[in-house]
């Protein structure tokens, strides 16, 4: 049947005889024929299906646009370096751009470390907490869950811990990205010295557990934004897909 267009609130959508859904493709609305405009009316069923092309490219988007020459990104929860390799082409422009990708499994890092061999990141096996010592991680179905456990479980990986503010973090305004499964807040604490010395910019969490997080954020002036569409969020905390910009550097962006 023929996709008709409709608007409610302030998006378009694509409807077939029973129902109505929002027409995002990457994070903006679009009002979309889907005969004149075939490609993105197939592009936008696809990728609706799809949680890389629906979330990850939207947030990779808004982050690339915050992303400036001389800053340093910090890509903690790397996985296989999505973000870090797509990002790290920005050095090509801006070679005084930093990139570092932190990944606490070591067989997901292994394969970081060949997706970025030839761009210019630099990749910690490490995990990041709120101290230094050793965390033990639990496998998933996928390598995107690696969970923090009890130490003593039944077929836990050990890992070294550090945290974030005692790491090699060159110079530079940081832009920190913090994808750790239920973890955030442990690693938000330990970038402490970093978040009142005034360098973190923008902190993106892909999700986070706490109620704790957002409250520690604004203490350090950071304010809210929806990280696939880069809304402002002035009363409601997107519940996951929180991009935090600081209040200083907001004229600058």
């Amino acid at each position: 049947a023929q996709l008709a267009t409709y608007r409610h609130g302030s998006y378009w959508y694509l409807q077939h005889t029973s129902q109505r859904r929002p027409c995002l493709l990457f994070g903006a609305p679009l009002r979309i024929n889907s005969r004149e405009e075939i490609g993105l009316a197939r592009a936008w069923r696809q990728s609706d299906k799809n949680i890389i092309f629906r979330d990850e490219v939207a947030t990779l988007l808004n982050l690339s646009l915050l992303l400036q020459p001389g800053d340093v990104f910090v890509d903690i929860g790397a996985n296989v370096g999505l973000y870090s390799s797509i990002l790290s082409r920005f050095a090509n422009a801006f070679p005084n751009t930093k990139f570092i990708a932190i990944e606490p499994n070591p067989q997901t890092a292994g394969r970081l470390r060949e997706s970025v061999r030839n761009a210019p990141v630099t990749i910690l096996n490490v995990a990041v907490s709120d101290k230094e010592s050793e965390l033990a991680f639990q496998r998933g179905i996928t390598s995107g869950v690696f969970k923090v456990v009890e130490p003593g479980q039944p077929g836990a990986t050990i890992v070294p811990c550090q945290k974030l503010d005692s790491l090699p973090i060159p110079e530079g305004d940081l832009v920190l990205k913090v994808d750790v499964e239920e973890h955030e807040l442990q690693v938000l604490l330990g970038a402490e010295e970093l978040l009142k010395s005034g360098r973190v910019k923008v902190v993106y969490l892909d999700g986070y557990s706490s109620n704790l997080i957002p409250p520690l954020l604004r203490r350090h002036g950071f304010k809210f934004f929806e990280g696939r569409t880069l809304a402002r969020s002035e009363t409601e905390v997107p519940p996951y897909s929180l991009l935090a910009i600081h209040e200083t550097r907001l004229n600058a962006v």
